[in-house]
């Protein structure tokens, strides 16, 4: 038994975006002129903005060119183009399900604890669809109509025809309970999403004072009722017409005939068996049958009502070619087969109605149709390519819908990627650089559930632009819900680089001490160390004191706060204090090497005042740090040069000469 190769789909960005240089590089109809002089254009994209930059090139280098071709002003120029992205009309509906996205997944991860089931799909679907109907009815309201607004209008009823009817084939008609038959929910699809007869066209068909006026246009219109299976609407026209004066006697008897018979079509239910219901339908198929052929009798009379109300028998009780006659398209056809030729039929019927409505009527070939009827016919893989050309909104969220109804495997098989991964992805991509969405996609990213997506997501983050310390933190507890360690590390850099430029010193140590950057704190700190030297005001007390209390600890932040402390002490003249805490800074050797000479000297004046702050032993300790100074290798010196060194020399001698007295 030999086994058929599946070919695999490979997903491509079939969209097209058109940019326009104004003013142009070169006039129109010179391209081939242009580009003679050795140039060619060359561009970059902007991984965030939604930018390209596009400059002029040469073909080959200057110098392999037999000839000297002259330099253009205008070739020396970047041109920054904007690339199409999401427009600011369609924010809430990206915010709104964004939303039903995220609580999705959310409910998807614990199902294990409460099982979601086919009615919690079902509701989400619901707040999808609902989304959409409100962006639809945001586009209707606009107070002017434009290219633009029509064809996002166009592109959102596309949207809401396709979701609706994934959701009647797989949610609806599955629903636990409840009777399974499709057609009730495909009739509902049928005439939300592409209605017929309109409103306006009920309302053109009466006369003045609501009186019904006998015209070609009423019968097309009572035709249109009966093939859309507005059963109510067309008894009540019918009843009205029987009575209006001008339509004949046979005519009206058969027009309330018919419109009993209309008031009469059962309709299934989830108390009644499918035999009983069975039953009924043929007595009333019976019914029509015998009025058909009565009316036929009466034809081929010369009365244009007799004949609509034939065509209208002919088509409830379920004649093909009646049907594709007053059909306006394929959906028409199919709805019409559904309700009056199989009103039980399940889903797994709709493939061979397909093919036979397409029998009858030529199908157009546009993405919205072909996509239908990839779905219809349960071709899945084809069918969310397809979603992706309408819009990748739909794509991407299509198939995370599929993954949890557990449909997307049979796409995962004829793709050479994860369907759902890409599409989430590639919708992530397209919001990432618009300013208000950045946040949006990331969660996207992050919600995707792959090791891909996650990398993706990291390299993103690290590229925010990152304009305010809000959105910095706001960026940061994105890392920190989705587990981005790498991505908040290199942020934290960042923002302590900013800071540190900005002079703000202690919000630069914060974001070091939260990667453990030791180096730079202690950069920082010699830099407070060095601004005290230079100025000779111990300022930078506010700085540690914050840092401190969020419980960062460093050998450098301990030495400014004991020397701040040795600081004040001699400050307040309490000597014997600040020689102890000077001593301690020395010999627990938490002070910098390049501070050492500073502090050796700051010793001088309690060595020479006239309190006895240092013993012999203590003196003796202050005489083994300046040896071991002056014994380094490296520069130790920092402000402090020879002569004060010297003046340390003779303090401490005398400073031990007067410990042996006392």
């Amino acid at each position: 038994m030999s086994r058929k190769r599946v070919a695999k789909f490979v997903i491509c960005r079939d969209t097209e975006a058109v940019t326009h240089l104004e003013p142009g590089l070169f006039a129109a109809g010179t391209q081939s002129e242009w580009s003679e002089q050795n140039r060619t254009l060359t561009f970059s994209i902007h991984p965030l903005s939604n930018q390209i930059a596009i400059a002029v090139a040469g073909k080959q280098p200057t110098e392999s060119l037999p000839k000297r071709l002259p330099v253009f002003e205008q070739d020396q120029a970047v041109r920054i183009c904007g690339l199409p992205g999401v427009p600011d009309s369609r924010l809430p509906f990206v915010n709104d399900t964004h939303a039903v996205f995220a609580n999705l997944q959310k409910i998807m991860e614990a199902q294990s604890e409460e099982p979601v089931g086919v009615d919690g799909l079902l509701q989400t679907s619901i707040l999808y669809r609902e989304a959409m109907i409100r962006q639809i009815r945001v586009l209707q309201e606009a107070g002017e109509t434009t290219e633009f607004i029509d064809a996002e209008a166009a592109t959102f009823h596309a949207m809401h025809a396709v979701w609706q009817l994934l959701e009647i084939i797989y949610l609806s008609s599955n629903l636990p309970g409840l009777s399974t038959s499709i057609v009730p929910h495909f009739m509902e699809w049928l005439n939300f999403n592409f209605p017929a007869p309109l409103a306006e066209d009920g309302e053109r068909v009466l006369g003045s004072g609501g009186t019904l006026m006998l015209s070609g246009e009423l019968w097309a219109y009572v035709r249109k009722l009966a093939l859309r299976g507005h059963v109510s609407v067309l008894a009540n026209t019918l009843e009205k017409v029987a009575p209006v004066k001008g339509l004949s006697a046979m005519a009206a008897r058969w027009a309330r005939d018919v419109a009993g018979i209309a008031r009469d079509m059962p309709l299934g239910s989830s108390e009644e068996t499918a035999g009983s219901f069975n039953a009924r339908w043929r007595r009333w198929n019976e019914e029509l049958q015998n009025a058909a052929a009565a009316i036929a009798s009466l034809l081929p009379a010369e009365d244009e009502a007799l004949e609509a109300l034939y065509a209208v028998v002919d088509i409830m009780r379920g004649n093909v070619d009646a049907v594709a006659e007053e059909g306006e398209s394929w959906q028409d056809v199919l709805g019409a087969m559904l309700l009056y030729s199989e009103p039980t039929a399940l889903a797994d019927r709709l493939p061979s109605l397909v093919g036979a409505a397409a029998e009858q009527f030529q199908i157009a070939e546009s993405s919205l149709d072909r996509a239908l009827l990839a779905l219809l016919n349960h071709e899945l893989p084809e069918f969310l390519v397809l979603c992706n050309r309408i819009d990748p909104w739909l794509a991407a969220h299509m198939a995370d819908l599929m993954d949890h109804i557990s449909i997307l495997d049979v796409c995962r098989a004829a793709f050479a990627v994860d369907p759902r991964e890409h599409y989430l992805v590639a919708l992530a991509e397209l919001y990432v650089g618009h300013e208000n969405l950045w946040r949006v996609a990331l969660d996207y990213l992050g919600l995707c559930g792959t090791r891909a997506a996650r990398c993706v997501m990291a390299e993103y983050a690290m590229r925010v632009p990152l304009e305010s310390d809000v959105k910095a933190q706001q960026v940061l507890r994105v890392c920190e819900t989705y587990g981005l360690k790498g991505a908040a590390d290199r942020i934290h850099r960042q923002l302590g680089r900013r800071q540190w430029q900005r002079g703000r010193l202690g919000a630069a140590i914060a974001h070091f001490a939260v990667v453990a950057d030791r180096r730079s704190i202690g950069l920082i700190c010699d830099q407070l160390w060095d601004q005290f030297l230079a100025s000779g005001a111990l300022t930078y007390g506010s700085v540690i004191d914050g840092v401190l209390a969020a419980g960062l600890r460093h050998e450098r932040l301990r030495f400014l706060t004991r020397y701040r402390d040795f600081y004040e002490s001699y400050k307040a003249k309490m000597h014997a204090d600040a020689g102890a805490i000077l001593l301690s800074i020395l010999v627990e050797e938490i002070a910098p090497p390049h501070a050492v000479a500073d502090l050796l000297v700051d010793a001088i004046p309690l060595l020479e005042g006239d309190e006895l702050v240092f013993s012999a032993d203590q003196t003796f300790e202050l005489m083994r740090c300046a040896e071991a100074l002056r014994q380094s290798p490296f520069p130790t010196g920092g402000s402090v040069d020879e002569g004060e060194m010297s003046i340390f020399s003779v303090a401490c001698g005398r400073n031990l000469a007067r410990s042996f007295v006392f």
